[in-house]
This record gives structure tokens, C-alpha cells and sequence, in this order.
């Protein structure tokens, strides 16, 4: 049990979310004003209606967390929704293979994502949780500030791109709306996560997406890594001091590591309990088996003394006996037992990932599709 809540814990991961408070899926879920939502599908041309301010995080703002002890490394995000012509979103599919439609019948296409970040492991906020380059790679630190993308295999099936191609997005003025500039971006790479949502979607070194939509200094999300998982809860306790409650709103993934191991926990304190309770069954049946065999070797022992042996003669031959007897007995449990416990103890512990209908991993995902829906 106890190995088994060690396995979990290594994978819920140290890391600590902090996003500007109130906020969800930053710049790629802005709404609009006038009280809309935010528009499902891919929006051809560049997007003319304002949004309402929110609350964002600047580099000044992380610059306070590297003081934070025990945070062992800050990965910066931004995303926005791509607003141009020149690229087709991927229609999502059901279970079957058949295309998800809107209420007025047309095939339903989530919003391409495109994500700004300094960690090339990080290519997507939003969508999936795992990403793998499937063909091509993805960009380094010596990308930082290069017209490069990587880009998801919907998507690029969706636009005939592979590795080496090229495409443009259209530059945002700093009130929002279209420039007439636009940048080139070289296609290194094509990454897949296993849903339609994650791969629809594109990564950019955070210097080219800053660039790309105007945002100089904003972030839409800080992934801050604590040095060990005993220093997650306090890492996040201690942002939230340094930043404010008001600022930003810090998440950790220790609540689904609580809600997952708390029967674990439970069993591994009744086994504990069990196996006290049956050390002191199996002592006290044995002594009361030697003093049974003791009364019926009565005339052995007495001829043993009536010819000159001691009581300490008496007692360590029995000591002996009963030594090799117990540890004859505890190879055999050992061998029968040992097997099934493991066997029990492995089965208590089962893949807690869900996929939804749809290819959806579950969580934000699940609620980014609420939210395009409504």
C-alpha cells in the first residue's frame, strides 16, 4: 500500500498553476463586450469586437515568485484564439468518427489555440495534458524570438502543413485589433496529444507570440514547479501571500492526490491493523502449543532430568525445536499469502484517467467545451 501511494504521489507532479484571478484559458477565452461569449468554431477574418478588461499577470509580477522558497523553476504562458483566414480549424468527431454539429446542423469546429510559452515541454494550455512530437521537433531556447511553430496533427491535416511549411498569421495592434503586418512562421514541427481539441492547436516561443498579438509583458499563466511534492502546498500558500488572493488564483493537483489516496490510506491502516492483530494471534497460539506439547512430552522431560540434564537443557531444546518449526511455517505462509497480497494490493490501484465522447481528456477540457458551447 505504501508503494502504491508513493507511485501515485510521483505522479500527481509539483506543479502550481497561477493564473490572474477570475480568469480561464486567458487571451483564448476573452469575452466579448456587451456580455457574449466567446464565439465557437473558427472565426474568418480578424475579430473587430473589444473585450472586456481582466485582471493579468506581468514578468514583474513572476519576478517576485523566484524569491519564493522552494520553487525550483517558472514557465511562462500566454494563448489567444487564431482570428485569420489562412488556416481551417479541425471539426471534431464523435466515438464513431462522425462529425460533432452545432444546433444549426453545421459541423462543429473548436477554435484554434495558439499558445506562447518558454517551455518547449509545455506546447499546449489547454486541450490535453500530454503532448508527443510525432514527427519534426520542437523549438529550443535558441528558438526564443523566431518565426517558428509547432503545430497539432489536426490542425495540420486540416491544412495540408507538415514539417517546412509555411503559413501567416495577422499581427495585433495593442488595442486588439488587426495590423496591417502580418508574420510568416516556418512549421519545425508536429505534435499529438490523442484528442481533437489539444491537437487543434499551435505552439510559438513565447518572444514570437508576444510579438505576434501585442502583448509585451502579460501572462496569461505561470507554471511554477516546486522542488519536491512535500513543498507543493506550501509554494502555493506562499504565492498567494506574495501576490494576493485578489491577484491570481493558484491550483494545485494535491486535491485530486487527497481524493484518490484517501482509501488507499484507509486500507493501508487496516492492514497495518490486521497484521498487529494477527502477529499477536499467531504468539499467542504458539505458546499455548508448546505448553500443549510441553504437558504431553511430560515423561520425556522427566527422564531428560533424571539423568542429569538442567532446566536450561530442557528449555533450549524446545527453544530449538520450536525455532525451526516457526520459520518452516513462515517460509510456507510467506509463499502462499504473499502472491495474492500483492495481487490485492496492485488491483486496489486503477487508471483514474477518463477520456469523454468526443476525444475529450476530461477537466479544463471539459469545461473549455461548456463554455464554446454555450
Amino acid at each position: 500500500f505504501a508503494q502504491r501511494l508513493d507511485d501515485i504521489r510521483a505522479q500527481v507532479g509539483t506543479n502550481v498553476t497561477v493564473r490572474p484571478a477570475g480568469t480561464f484559458g486567458g487571451g483564448a477565452f476573452s469575452f466579448e463586450s456587451g456580455g457574449g461569449g466567446p464565439p465557437g468554431g473558427n472565426t474568418n477574418g480578424s475579430d473587430s469586437t473589444t473585450t472586456n478588461s481582466q485582471p493579468t499577470l506581468t514578468d514583474d509580477d513572476l519576478k517576485q515568485l523566484t524569491a519564493v522558497s522552494h520553487v525550483a523553476s517558472i514557465t511562462t504562458v500566454i494563448s489567444a484564439r487564431y482570428t485569420g483566414d489562412t488556416l481551417n480549424a479541425a471539426t471534431l468527431t464523435d466515438n464513431n468518427g462522425n462529425a460533432v454539429t452545432a444546433p444549426n446542423g453545421q459541423a462543429f469546429s473548436p477554435p484554434i489555440l495558439v499558445t506562447g510559452t518558454d517551455d518547449p515541454s509545455v506546447l499546449v494550455s489547454l486541450g490535453a495534458a500530454d503532448t508527443t512530437i510525432s514527427s519534426g521537433r520542437s523549438f529550443t531556447s535558441d528558438d526564443g524570438g523566431k518565426d517558428v511553430a509547432v503545430v497539432g496533427t489536426a490542425l495540420a491535416d486540416a491544412n495540408a502543413l507538415s514539417v517546412g511549411s509555411t503559413f501567416t498569421m495577422t499581427n495585433t495592434n495593442s488595442d486588439g485589433t488587426a495590423s496591417d503586418t502580418a508574420t510568416t512562421l516556418t512549421v519545425i514541427g508536429i505534435y499529438t496529444t490523442g484528442t481533437t481539441f489539444g491537437d487543434n492547436g499551435l505552439a510559438l516561443p513565447i518572444e514570437t507570440a508576444r510579438t505576434i498579438f501585442a502583448r509585451s509583458s502579460e501572462v496569461d499563466q505561470a507554471i511554477v514547479k516546486a522542488d519536491s511534492v512535500d513543498s507543493v502546498d506550501q509554494v502555493a500558500t506562499d504565492i498567494k501571500a506574495t501576490l494576493g488572493t485578489d491577484k491570481v488564483d493558484v491550483t494545485t493537483e494535491q486535491s485530486t492526490f487527497a481524493s484518490i489516496s484517501a482509501p488507499l490510506s484507509d486500507a493501508k491502516s487496516s492492514s497495518r491493523v490486521g497484521m498487529i492483530a494477527s502477529l499477536v494471534a499467531s504468539a499467542i497460539v504458539i505458546v499455548f502449543s508448546i505448553g500443549l506439547v510441553a504437558r504431553q512430552r511430560i515423561r520425556e522431560i522427566g527422564i531428560l532430568k533424571a539423568v542429569g540434564a538442567s532446566n536450561w537443557n530442557v528449555v533450549s531444546q524446545f527453544g530449538v525445536e520450536t525455532v525451526f518449526i516457526s520459520i518452516g511455517a513462515a517460509l510456507l505462509g510467506a509463499l502462499a499469502t504473499f502472491p495474492l497480497a500483492q495481487t490485492v494490493a496492485n488491483g486496489l490501484v486503477s487508471d483514474t484517467t477518463t477520456t469523454e465522447p468526443g476525444g475529450f481528456a476530461g477537466g479544463e477540457e471539459s469545461i473549455a467545451l461548456a463554455v464554446l458551447e454555450s
